[in-house]
């Protein structure tokens, strides 16, 4: 199975803002504000690497997300925003290498009291987003994904 099957797995099983599961869709920006209950929310957006630099589009989508976060004053961390911050300012940085970037981007989901999926460009194919809400989901932090259903912003 992939990324994108096993997403559509977990949608068919759950109902839109089910608070009960560990995992809850259907999650727009205002009601993943109001549920962070002043905790940093980790925004999973989907990682692409263009030779040295993540692509204007992706780091946008990624920002864009986050925004609607901060707008209601939610500490809304973005590693995709970050990580294009750091590599413009020290493209030498090692985080460009996947495992490298799985474990910086671990120390700052790690640190984050929930994570808010976006139903952003790719979300549900790529394997960064499925392994942050795995890691989630295992560990008992919150998981909104806004989406409702597989077809929205996958």
């Amino acid at each position: 199975m992939n990324a994108h099957e096993d997403w559509a797995a977990l949608a068919r099983a759950a109902k839109p803002l089910d608070w009960a599961a560990p995992i809850t869709f259907g999650v727009d920006p205002v009601e993943a504000a109001r549920r962070s209950g002043g905790r940093i929310v980790y925004v999973s957006t989907p990682l692409v690497l263009d030779g040295w630099q993540i692509p204007e589009t992706v780091v946008l989508d990624a920002a864009r997300a986050a925004s609607e976060l901060a707008r209601f004053r939610v500490g809304a961390v973005s590693p995709v925003v970050l990580g294009a911050a750091y590599l413009d300012a020290d493209m030498h940085l090692g985080i460009r290498d996947p495992r490298q970037w799985a474990r910086w981007v671990a120390s700052i989901r790690n640190a984050a009291g929930a994570i808010w999926v976006p139903a952003s460009r790719g979300w549900s194919r790529c394997p960064q987003v499925w392994a942050d809400v795995q890691w989630a989901a295992s560990h008992g932090v919150p998981v909104m994904v806004e989406a409702q259903e597989m077809g929205h912003g996958s």
